[in-house]
This record gives C-alpha cells, sequence and structure tokens, in this order.
C-alpha cells in the first residue's frame, strides 16, 4: 500500500499459490490490509510475479487506483460446456463501460478469469466478447492449481475463493490501456486437419488417431516424448503443442507471418483421445509448433514493447500473465521476465496461468495457450525538465 503515497486503491489483482494449507484465510488477510475494494484474480498456475522477483510459492498482489479509473466486477456460477451464463454479466459489464464513457472514462478493458481445466477457453472467450462488445478489449486467464493439474484451480469472486465461477473486471480508464500476447513458437510439422472433436476432446488429425499424429510429427522435429502417457500431455503441452493455421491454407502455402494461435494439451485418455485447453472446429488446419528458450525472450520483449507502444505514453505498471508451460525452458523463463520488467520500466505483477486471454480491437483471437500476455496501464503525464 505504500506505493500509492496514501491514496486508496480502486482495484486488487491477486493471485496465491494454491499449495498453502489454507488458501481462503490468505486471500482474507490480503483483503484485510486492502479494505473494501473490487478484488479479482485466483490460484496460480505455478509461479507468481512480482515487480523485483518471482516464485514459485507466494502471493502477488497488484493495486490500481487513481482518480482517471474506475471499475465493475460480476461474477456467475458457470455449469453448462457453452459458458452462454456469462453473456449476461458480461453485457453488465459493457453498460457500465458505456455509463463510465459519459464520463470521460473512455479506454476499456474486461479482465477474465476462470478455473483452468474444467473450462473451455474457447468458449468463454466466445461469451465475453458476445456480452462486453466490440469496443472492449480483454486480457486475463485461466487460473491453475500449482500444476498439480488435478481441477483444483480457484478463482477470486466476490471476496472469496471459488472453484465453479467465471469473474469479469471492467477497467475503464481515463488514460490508454495496452493489451499484447506472444509466444515466440515456430512450426515445425506439416499442416494437418482436425477431423473429429468431441467437445474440448481431439479424437483424430487427417481420419488418424490425434496423438499418434501429433507424435509422430513432433518425433519427426526431434522430440523424445516420455513412455508414460501420464506424462506425454504435460511434455507436449511444455513443448511441442498445436498452431491454429488461419485460413484454408494448403501444403503449399508460404508461411504465415504470424504467430499461430497455440492450443496445449491437458490429458490424454486410455483410447488416446487428447483434451485441450479450448475446443478446434473440425475442419480447421493446424501444425505442431516448437519454442526455443531465445525464442520465448524474444517474444516477451515484443510483447512487452507492444503493450507500452499501445499507452503511448508512461507506464505506471502492468499485469503479466504467461502461460505455465512457459515454465518448461528453465533459466530462459526468469530472463523472459526480466526482459519484461525492463521493457515495460515501471512494477509489474501477475501469475502463470492454464490459459491466456487477450484481444485489443481488431483482434480476431482471443484465447491462447503458450502465450504471455501484458497489460500495461498509462501513467500521469511526466513533468517537463528544467
Amino acid at each position: 500500500m505504500k506505493g500509492l503515497d496514501g491514496r486508496s486503491p480502486t482495484l486488487a489483482v491477486v493471485f496465491a499459490s494454491r499449495k498453502y494449507e489454507d488458501v481462503d484465510e490468505v486471500v482474507r488477510a490480503v483483503h484485510a490490509v486492502t479494505g473494501p475494494v473490487a478484488f479479482v484474480g485466483g490460484t496460480s498456475g505455478g509461479r507468481v510475479l512480482g515487480p523485483r522477483a518471482d516464485a514459485p510459492f507466494g502471493v502477488s498482489v497488484v493495486l490500481l487506483g487513481g482518480d482517471d479509473l474506475d471499475v465493475s466486477v460480476r461474477s456467475v456460477e458457470v455449469s453448462s460446456t457453452d459458458l452462454l451464463e456469462v453473456v449476461p454479466i458480461a453485457e453488465e459489464i459493457a453498460r457500465d463501460a458505456d455509463e463510465a464513457a459519459s464520463r470521460g472514462y473512455e479506454n476499456y478493458a474486461c479482465l477474465v478469469f476462470a478455473p483452468g481445466l474444467s473450462i473451455d477457453g474457447e468458449c468463454l472467450a466466445a461469451a465475453v466478447r458476445k456480452g462486453a462488445g466490440a469496443r472492449a478489449q480483454l486480457a486475463g486467464g485461466l487460473t491453475g492449481d500449482d500444476l498439480a493439474m488435478d481441477d483444483r484451480a480457484l478463482v477470486i469472486a466476490e471476496g472469496e475463493l471459488r472453484s465453479a465461477a467465471v469473474v469479469l473486471c471492467g477497467i475503464f480508464s481515463k488514460r490508454a490501456i495496452g493489451i499484447a500476447a506472444r509466444h515466440g513458437s515456430h512450426p515445425v510439422g506439416p499442416i494437418r486437419t482436425v477431423t473429429r472433436m468431441e467437445g474440448r476432446v481431439l479424437v483424430s488429425l487427417d481420419d488418424r488417431p490425434a496423438l499418434d499424429v501429433w507424435l509422430e510429427d513432433a518425433r519427426q522435429a526431434g522430440a523424445e516424448p516420455p513412455a508414460d502417457n501420464r506424462d506425454v500431455a504435460f511434455y507436449l503441452a511444455n513443448h511441442y503443442d498445436l498452431g491454429i493455421v488461419p485460413g484454408p491454407l494448403r501444403q503449399s502455402s508460404p508461411p504465415c507471418e504470424r504467430e499461430l494461435v497455440a492450443r496445449a494439451p491437458q490429458a490424454i485418455a486410455d483410447d488416446g483421445g487428447v483434451t485441450l485447453s479450448a475446443s478446434i472446429a473440425e475442419g480447421t488446419h493446424v501444425r505442431v509448433m516448437n519454442t526455443k528458450p531465445e525464442d520465448s525472450v524474444r517474444a516477451a520483449r515484443e510483447a512487452a514493447a507492444l503493450a507500452r507502444s499501445r499507452v503511448d505514453g508512461p507506464i505506471a505498471g502492468a499485469l503479466v500473465f504467461p502461460c505455465s508451460g512457459r515454465l518448461a525452458t528453465g533459466p530462459a523463463f526468469a530472463e523472459e521476465i526480466s526482459t519484461i520488467r525492463h521493457e515495460i520500466g515501471a512494477p509489474i505483477g501477475g501469475s502463470c496461468v492454464y490459459g491466456e486471454i487477450a484481444r485489443n480491437v481488431s483482434d480476431a483471437d482471443a484465447f491462447f495457450n503458450s502465450t504471455t500476455v501484458i497489460v500495461a496501464f498509462g501513467g500521469p503525464p511526466e513533468a517537463p525538465a528544467n
């Protein structure tokens, strides 16, 4: 609270390790310090981030405030696979954004948090976009369970940790909000076609068992997957995920200039079905991708620079949501976060997540894997030099 110079915060974005014996008590303790402010976040996906360090165990608290910022928080319990329960609360956020704009808060972003592993990220992004409107920028992610992968991820809703809720936080600002996302992965496999999906389960590629094709392409690119299928999903998610090829491309088409949208596996069934973090439409073209450590650092630098440029002025601070899979790069992950701190040039905070949400007004895609999302907030103009 010292960094606020005596001012009260408007919003607290909080992430805590799921490994705490009583993580609810940790959240309540933070809330007691921040006071009656809007309070969102959840449990971390293996790493919490702060302005000077990151750690596998701990708490990250980012406080936003000032006369140029207003917020609106909504949450809803979800049970359907299409997550249409989210649309009405997103519409409420949109109405609040219009009202705030009439008071001069013209910049509008919506933070989105939902528990990882149990949510279809693509359905979540679609529901939020439908309700929040075309003017909304989006950012956030699927919360984690410290890599236990046992479906115990939680979100903070109405000051409490909940296991089956989606939380939206509209941020309305008189200053620009810069959002950017990059992963640095490159296609290393041939173009394949998704020929059968069952919900989030990828059943076949090119009319062959999906896992067989995926592993075949990964091995051709140098992969050495573990023998136990229980470890294969984690290995592929960290090293050889799928990239969605935009448009009706053929094998002879030139490489895409922009990054492919990544999809990561979460689990592999005994019959070889691969549960993904988000559904993919049948007929979609995909390619196996791989990331080198130096590429992940480069991508972090590009994302930070792009987020900063979209603010077009001094930066007050930034939220950072890297994919938990990026932890597999080892020392490169620490370099990635250090690079973001340097590029942003202001305090950062956040957490690793199990799926990333990022959208600028003109973007077609909003849900990603293996990606780092940065949300930069504009600060007050710098005083002129004497």
